[in-house]
């Protein structure tokens, strides 16, 4: 199978989604709320391709959780260590930021805990407080694939249900346990029951592509028109999985023509995501020297122009680095 084209264009649009979340933040005081959804794409596509992958691509548990270490780790070491380092050596230049051991250590191994900045359950890099969803995913998709498909996919949708009625009913200050059970988890499963639909061949026909495409898009507009963003699984995530949905079910009935810049960016969007705060608030150092809306396009301009270029100097290096040579061919989708 040919990496979907699709999963990578919205991959971009995500990235991209949150960089202007933080981007009109800085610029107006006001973030552009809708721009955080690009988090809950994420977590769909996540979902769906960990599906999809497992069920074209044979692996031991151990083998697919080392083959997303490789993917996710390196990177994110590497942005963390050096924005600590910075802040080290000039903390002029982070004045809000407060550095501790325990919590770099936290940051790196993808515990949760309170930052000693301001409280809230954020790694060193903010942006990596998705990373730490996407690593416990991991942890629980490995464990089902000691299942055989079906079974695994019960095991998956029991183990999120038990998680969300643990966060119901718990009342105690646990960052781990408030931070795991949250809603937003369930974000994973809804793209494993559209990976699981398409490895069936059970997807509905184009119209049907379209048809959730639009309403993913209304419901989006909606939601930010209205200004409503809680709860966060119907503001967001609803519209997500069915965007997701739309462009898969789209692509699976219909080639879809490449765009080489999208596609540039889907590939570069992990790598985006990552640096782009640290981006950003480098240029807000300077800001007083452009008017809103230079800054706003600039900061959205060498986003994209950092992330590609930390993707081929640092991510795609350290990824065809460390990752393990296959037994034998694999096919490829989007990962």
């Amino acid at each position: 199978m040919a990496r979907l084209l699709s999963i990578q264009y919205l991959r971009a649009f995500a990235a991209f989604g949150v960089v202007a979340f933080h981007a009109q933040g800085l610029t107006y005081g006001r973030a552009l709320v809708i721009g955080s959804a690009g988090v809950d794409i994420f977590f769909v596509v996540s979902g769906f391709v960990m599906w999809t992958v497992s069920a074209y691509r044979t692996q031991t548990p151990a083998e697919f959780f080392a083959n997303r270490i490789v993917r996710i780790v390196p990177m994110y070491w590497f942005v963390t260590l050096c924005f600590v380092a910075a802040a080290v050596a000039f903390p002029a230049l982070f004045p809000r930021l407060v550095v501790s051991a325990s919590h770099t250590l936290a940051s790196l191994f993808f515990v949760p805990m309170r930052s000693p900045s301001n409280g809230e359950i954020w790694p060193v890099v903010v942006p990596g407080w998705t990373l730490n969803c996407e690593m416990f995913f991991y942890a629980i998709f490995a464990l089902a694939l000691f299942l055989d498909n079906a079974k695994r996919l019960v095991f998956l949708a029991l183990t999120f249900f038990a998680l969300m009625l643990v966060g119901r009913l718990y009342t105690g200050d646990s960052p781990p346990i408030t931070f795991y059970t949250d809603p937003i988890m369930l974000e994973f499963p809804m793209g494993i029951l559209l990976g699981r639909a398409f490895e069936q061949d059970r997807l509905p026909r184009l119209r049907w592509g379209y048809a959730a495409l639009a309403a993913g898009l209304l419901l989006f507009a909606a939601s930010a028109w209205l200004a409503v963003d809680s709860p966060r699984l119907l503001a967001w995530g609803i519209p997500a999985f069915l965007l997701v949905a739309g462009a898969v079910i789209v692509e699976k009935n219909r080639s879809v023509r490449i765009v080489p810049a999208l596609a540039l960016l889907g590939d570069a969007s992990y790598s985006i995501y990552l640096t782009h705060t640290l981006t950003i608030s480098a240029i807000g150092k300077f800001k007083a020297h452009f008017n809103p809306s230079t800054f706003f396009i600039t900061s959205l301009t060498l986003s994209a122009l950092i992330g590609v270029a930390a993707w081929r100097l640092i991510e795609r290096p350290f990824a065809e680095l460390l990752k393990p040579r296959p037994r034998v061919q694999q096919p490829h989708l989007a990962e």
